[in-house]
């Protein structure tokens, strides 16, 4: 058996969420059994896995495991059909589409709140003291159960989290207490399993207890794609072999490796309290080579790609419209706002080009500088902010795709662009350059890393149909060399 150990199936998914789920198909495909065990308890869990393709066969999640529902099926729970509720007693108050009042002979006792997502369904019942203050929360599953109650300290912070089988009994208890002057949890207490309670912590010891649980029924190889979980992954015990991924630079100095390895990733590549993974897999060979300088375990340090093409599009040519295209993270450390004032430039030469960001934001503010920049540099008209959508890119109708960060571990985003027939604009990554991005065949690789270096490139690829054309050509060539069967090739040779 295969694991790929990750945090979570997110409303907003980063890049190894995105290649877990990748891996997870080529592995299966390849009759490589594989599942994604996830740690964080999430109720929408069910509704993520169909917005990317998954069924509920392809994860098992901590929570779920030890509630007894990894595999219940969806029932949908009408709020104004809830046995605890008896409506000859209780009256619901419609306010909106989203939100009633729970009233008891006239005085509102809960807040109901609506599954996100649904009409009519129940999300949430927030009950109140006598001082009209929340006292306990019930939460439900978006597949129709009762998953978690909520009770609050006097000053409105969660007190205990208890979570709950189908019988409604509690399996799980998380403890909330004062560490200073913050609520924090300080206790895990599994409630009657196996015959007794066990408690734990941390969330991450309980994490590598349900690792170890899983290991006993089904062994097999763990891989750690988070650095969050590594610990919980290398205390799996007796595990046929326990793999570190690491998809991004590790290096304090991107330009200078041998300033060492940042903190996060002394785990995977160093082990800990004598805990050592068996290989640390990672996407380009000269990142390997780095990294061997630098470590002091006996792990090996292996390559295997953390993303493919699979299906490539034909090239393309320019067109009247020109758009230029980022799909990705909207982070500082992405670049957006060199993108944009790089953009100012590549308009104002070419007036036909449009600019379209499609990702989510890191944080408000983040957001808030984007917005406020392309509304002061006058570009509101032709720059669009497109939702996050993993099944819409607009790579589809992309004329370019531009990127302005400056550290890359690889370029999931770059390689799936080029799938489209999309030549990539970037600054000079030293990764992405010796293995993705080759000047003159796929794009460029901007060694200026200003805003004008951007602008100057583009523009002088747009102003050339026939250097285009090559391009893209190009890109599409370079995305046929990283298809599935090279992926599946490259991971065997480690998992076996």
């Amino acid at each position: 058996m295969r694991y790929l150990v990750g945090e979570n199936v997110f409303t907003f998914n980063s890049g190894i969420e995105f290649s877990q789920f990748e891996r997870l198909k080529v592995f299966n495909d390849s009759n490589e059994d594989t599942v994604i065990l996830l740690r964080n308890y999430n109720r929408m869990l069910n509704d993520e896995l169909k917005k990317h393709g998954l069924k509920q066969k392809d994860v098992i999640n901590m929570y779920d495991f030890f509630q007894g529902t990894v595999r219940t099926k969806r029932k949908r729970q009408s709020l104004r059909l809830l046995a605890e509720i008896p409506l000859k007693d209780y009256h619901i108050v419609g306010i909106d589409n989203n939100h009633s009042n729970l009233e008891y002979k006239g005085k509102k006792i809960a807040d109901i709140r609506v599954m996100p997502g649904t009409v009519g369904l129940i999300g949430s019942i927030d009950y109140y003291d006598s001082l009209g203050q929340s006292a306990v929360k019930e939460y439900w599953d978006w597949r129709g159960f009762k998953s978690m109650v909520e009770t609050y300290h006097p000053d409105g912070s969660i007190a205990m989290q208890q979570y709950l089988n189908l019988d409604g009994r509690p399996v799980l208890e998380v403890t909330h207490m004062y560490i200073g002057k913050k609520v924090l949890p300080t206790m895990w207490k599994l409630l009657d399993y196996k015959g007794r309670d066990w408690q734990f912590r941390t969330e991450n010891q309980l994490f590598t207890f349900f690792l170890n649980e899983i290991n006993i029924k089904n062994p097999g190889i763990f891989i750690s794609d988070r650095r969050t979980l590594d610990s919980s992954v290398l205390n799996i015990e007796g595990a046929d072999k326990k793999i570190a991924y690491l998809h991004n630079i590790p290096f304090i100095d991107n330009h200078h490796p041998q300033h060492g390895l940042m903190g996060i990733y002394q785990t995977a590549i160093n082990g800990e309290n004598g805990k050592e993974f068996d290989s640390v897999v990672v996407p380009t060979q000269d990142l390997a080579t780095e990294i061997k300088k630098l470590t002091t375990s006996s792990s090996e340090i292996l390559t295997a790609p953390d993303s493919y093409v699979e299906k490539t599009k034909k090239a393309k040519k320019l067109g009247d419209k020109i758009v230029i295209a980022y799909v990705g993270r909207l982070a500082e450390e992405k670049g957006i706002l060199t993108l944009i004032r790089a953009f100012k430039h590549i308009h104002a030469k070419l007036p036909q080009t449009y600019l379209k960001l499609q990702g989510y934001f890191s944080d408000l503010d983040y957001r808030n500088k984007v917005e406020a920049l392309i509304k002061k540099a006058k570009l509101s008209d032709v720059v669009e902010i497109i939702p996050y959508n993993p099944q819409k890119t607009v790579l589809d109708n992309a004329t370019l795709f531009l990127n302005a960060s400056l550290s890359e571990g690889f370029g999931m985003n770059m390689l799936e662009s080029l799938g489209k027939g999309v030549p990539v604009i970037t600054f000079d990554i030293k990764y992405v350059k010796k293995n993705l991005i080759k000047d003159n065949v796929n794009g460029y690789n901007v060694t200026k890393a200003t805003p004008n270096g951007l602008a100057d490139k583009v523009i002088s690829v747009l102003q050339n149909s026939e250097l285009y054309e090559v391009l893209s050509q190009g890109a599409i060539a370079t995305a046929k060399n990283h298809n599935e069967e090279t992926f599946m090739n490259s991971w065997k040779q480690i998992l076996n």
